[in-house]
């Protein structure tokens, strides 16, 4: 179990919905102020389209140990927790190169999101990397069709040996590319983030916390939309609803250092 001793942000939400992205609702969002940002229009359909083309020819696999299964192409820090570290990197670089033929038949949304950062709030934005093992993946291609469970992603509680761990605040975003217009699996994101004695409400032998601890609690309730790029704080619980049909996304972590440098990584 982690010690970790970070002091969570405990100030109510002002109000329920995304604010766009600026340099103020981005401090908002780390202060977990606000549920969410987003950049409307991020990507078009078109370019949407060709990336999940390219994605389903290179071909995704399911997440090792994750019920309901998640598929991904990339690799993920989730899936090499504890002394798995140099396998993980190992992986990484191997999924740059997937993640370059996936991109050139379209646009790098990592690349177009970092600089969106950089222009909205001002500070650098670069790939997480380990002064020993060197640069982590960034910008998995997932599909969460079947839901998730109530879960966090939190480094410094669930990697805590890593280089990432030392990120004050953690963040993920998300570029929807593909989506069941009727039913496109909603998101919610509690108002209600991990404190250390909650692993003791961890579900043995899953990545899921006990549903009781969000019980009373406010709730963001994120639609996704396709080419909209939604951003929340993931040291909050949250769960993803199963979806009507395809589900795809780019998503990566987003975290921030004491300096105030942005990194991101998978």
């Amino acid at each position: 179990m982690s010690t970790h001793s970070q002091t969570a942000h405990c100030s109510s939400w002002d109000g329920l919905a995304a604010r766009e992205l600026d340099r103020n609702s981005w401090r908002q969002l780390t202060r977990n102020e606000i549920p969410a940002v987003v950049i409307r229009g991020f990507a078009t359909a078109e370019e949407c389209s060709r990336l999940v083309e390219r994605a389903q020819a290179i071909g995704f696999e399911a997440y090792e140990k994750v019920d309901p299964p998640i598929d991904r192409i990339g690799a993920t820090v989730f899936e090499h927790e504890g002394p798995d570290v140099s396998t993980y990197f190992g992986k990484a670089e191997h999924f740059r190169g997937l993640q370059s033929a996936i991109f050139s038949q379209s646009f790098s949304p990592l690349e177009r999101l970092m600089s969106r950062l950089r222009e909205s709030v001002g500070v650098p934005v670069q790939i997480a990397a380990d002064p020993k093992h060197g640069t982590y993946g960034a910008g998995l291609i997932r599909r969460i069709e079947n839901g998730t469970l109530l879960h966090i992603d939190f480094a410094p509680a669930e990697q805590p040996a890593w280089w990432v761990a030392q990120v004050e605040a953690q963040l993920a975003w998300n570029l929807y590319l593909e989506l069941d217009p009727e039913n496109p699996g909603k998101t919610y994101v509690y108002e209600r983030p991990w404190r250390p004695e909650d692993q003791l409400r961890k579900i043995p032998g899953t990545y899921g916390y006990e549903p009781s601890l969000v019980e009373g609690v406010k709730k963001y309730e994120l639609r996704p939309t396709l080419g909209d790029v939604y951003i929340f704080n993931t040291r909050n619980f949250h769960q993803v609803d199963p979806s009507g049909g395809r589900r795809t996304t780019v998503t990566s972590a987003i975290g921030t250092l004491p300096d105030e440098r942005i990194v991101l990584w998978s």
